[in-house]
Order: C-alpha cells, then structure tokens, then sequence
C-alpha cells in the first residue's frame, strides 16, 4: 500500500474556477474561435451564467485533461434565424454623413438598449435601411472541440462580483415578476 496520497481531481460544478482550451468552428468548416493549430484559453467560474446554457451543461462534470467535441444545436446556441428581426429603418435615424453599405456592421446609437453584438445592414435603398438584427451567429449550430486545462475552488475574490451581479439579476427578475402580476 502506497503512503502517496492521490491528488483527487475537481470536475466542473457549481463555483469551480475553469480554465479551457477549445476551438469553435460552423458546418462550413469556418473557425469562429481558435484554429486546429492553435486553440483559445477561457476562464470562467462555473454555474455563474458567464457561458452560453448549452455549452455550460455539455461540460459539467468534466475534469483537468478531459477533451470533447460536441455540436450545440443553433437553438441552444444564440437561437435560430428569425426574419421578423430584419426591420427597416429610416436613412434619417443615421448620421447623415455615414456611408452605409450591405454587410457593414454597426451598432445603432438611438437604440433603447445597447446591443450585445454589431447589427448587420442587408440593404440600402434610397431612405430605407434593412438591418439585420439577429445574432450574427443565429441559425448555426456551433461546433466544438474543447479541453479542460485547469479545475479547481474559485476564490472569495473571483465570486464576489458573480454572485452580487446575480443577485442583481435575480432582483430585476423579481421585481418584473411582481410588476407582471399586478399588471393581470
């Protein structure tokens, strides 16, 4: 018998600190994040909500070394391609002297919340602008190939500013909770 006591490895679970290796790339082949030769590092806390749903669930329960690819379907992934967020703008809610030109991408300053990634123009056409504004990755089922480098108790420090944005979060969630039922 052994006086060598085996290090017992963390999986990724609630409040775990995870560093990853991984690669994401479209049917098409296209590398979104990382090459073959050479993949991305993230870090997250795990349980936090920093990842997308499905890829968060497809790595729970994994440990330091394990490697997996996987697809996450487009549902899962930033949703499908919905034509009903193609809209059409007036050419005066833009600068008069921006150039604007199919495929620009660019993020609208009048719009009542900032967005979380730059709209797609489709069309220009006298004083009407199409703008595309799904996700420039909706409809595309992600692929990817990742491999846990690190695992391991996130610290006070490192939860600190998760947990307090999830309270926040969680408070905004009840408060239009409450709002909707006594709008019934």
């Amino acid at each position: 018998m052994s006086n060598i006591k085996e290090k017992q490895m963390a999986i990724i679970a609630q409040d775990q600190y995870v560093e990853l290796e991984y690669r994401v790339r479209l049917e098409d082949g296209e590398y979104i994040r990382g090459t073959e030769a050479a993949p991305e590092l993230l870090t997250f806390i795990a349980g936090c909500g920093e990842l997308l749903p499905g890829l968060e669930r497809r790595l729970w329960g994994l440990q330091e070394n394990d490697a997996l690819e996987f697809v996450i379907p487009a549902a899962e992934a930033l949703g499908t391609y919905d034509p009903d967020f193609v809209q059409v703008w007036s050419r005066k809610s833009f600068p008069p002297e921006m150039d604007l030109s199919p495929g620009q991408k660019m993020v609208p300053a009048n719009l009542p919340f900032p967005p979380e990634y730059p709209l797609t123009i489709k069309e220009v056409d006298g004083d009407r602008v199409i703008l595309d504004m799904n996700h420039p990755l909706a409809g595309h089922d992600l692929h990817y190939a990742v491999r846990v480098v690190a695992v391991r108790p996130a610290t006070p420090e490192e939860l600190a500013p998760l947990k307090q944005c999830q309270s926040c979060c969680e408070e905004m969630e009840g408060k239009a909770y409450t709002k909707l039922r006594s709008n019934e």
